[in-house]
């Protein structure tokens, strides 16, 4: 009797663990599966003479001065510039790049609530990706007027514009900047910018 119990407790302990290693490799795939980006399956376009060929779907980008939605809040690049120096409206103040031979690039940008709740928004919302991979946040700077992004609080059905200032190398090309809707960025989009 001691063995069958010593063999069947360890037997049962033994088919547990395995019961729970099979749950979770089972739940691990159907997680995999929900998880993943559908994509659509190929379509064919046919023509008389010739033979079905598939048809690509090209992601169309969003570009300066065209509407990005993202979630509801609505984002638009009304201009960019390259600029040595930064200064306040009242012309006293004015900020030079911190690392030599940097830029600013200064990004005009008009952020859209469409929801029913106050959103709040801030510089950090924003990140510049070149061409290389090379992902640049915005300025420490802190200009104190209305023309750039601080924390603002946007109400329902309102738009604020303002200003988003990135230090980069000057001439720099193939850049997009990337737009999120919360401080954890749940929610993104990408705007070309050149």
């Amino acid at each position: 009797m001691k063995k069958f119990f010593k063999f069947g407790c360890g037997g049962i302990v033994a088919l547990i663990v395995l019961l729970i290693i099979v749950g979770a490799l089972v739940g691990e795939d159907n997680k995999d599966s929900s998880n993943k980006e559908k994509v659509p399956a190929s379509t064919t376009a046919s023509d008389e003479g010739k033979k079905d060929q598939p048809v690509k779907e090209e992601i169309e980008k969003v570009g300066i001065g065209e509407e990005l939605t993202v979630g509801k809040v609505t984002f638009k690049v009304n201009s960019m510039e390259e600029v040595n120096e930064i200064s306040a409206a009242n012309g006293y103040m004015k900020y030079k790049p911190d690392a030599e031979g940097a830029v600013f690039l200064n990004v005009n940008v008009t952020v859209r609530n469409d929801g029913t709740e106050l959103i709040n928004t801030d510089s950090s919302f924003f990140k510049l990706i070149a061409a290389n991979g090379a992902e640049y946040s915005p300025s420490s700077i802190i200009v104190a007027d209305d023309k750039y992004f601080a924390f603002e609080g946007i109400n329902p059905g309102l738009a604020l514009t303002g200003n988003v200032v990135f230090e980069v190398p000057p001439g720099l090309t193939g850049l997009d900047l990337q737009v999120q809707t919360g401080f954890w960025g749940t929610e993104t989009g990408t705007i070309k910018l050149n």
